[in-house]
């Protein structure tokens, strides 16, 4: 069985995209907002992972982040950032909300890659 993937950007082609280069490995769920991934959630999807970007509308990768691990049923799921934010103080503030991985955009496939397996075999990867 296939561990299962978030991914919550909203950029239509950036998720079709992602999903093409990791649906052969993983089963992959978009959303293209914070808020729509929570109400997935909500839904009963239990994904193994998140991958998110930070800015987008309704709700945002910071915020997503916040609510994800801030919630019993959530907190445990590795998250990973795309984004173009390389800003050290964000970063750091990431890091300190409980992310695995982070990414700048454009990244490295094999790097994103690596980054889903290290958060998939053990979250205690992550920044925690």
């Amino acid at each position: 069985m296939k561990k299962k993937i978030l991914l919550v950007d909203d950029i239509k082609e950036f998720r079709t995209l992602l999903k093409v280069i990791l649906s052969g490995n993983y089963e992959v769920i978009t959303a293209e907002d914070g808020e729509q991934a929570i109400s997935l959630m909500e839904g009963g999807l239990e994904p193994d992972v998140i991958v998110t970007d930070l800015m987008m509308p309704r709700m945002d990768g910071y915020q997503l982040i916040s609510r994800v691990k801030g919630s019993t049923p959530y907190g445990n799921i590795p998250i990973i950032v795309l984004s173009n934010v390389d800003k050290n103080e964000k970063r750091e503030r990431l890091k300190d909300a409980g992310i695995c991985t982070y990414l700048n955009k454009p990244f490295n496939t094999a790097e994103l890659k690596e980054g889903l397996g290290r958060s998939l075999v053990n979250a205690l990867t992550c920044y925690n």
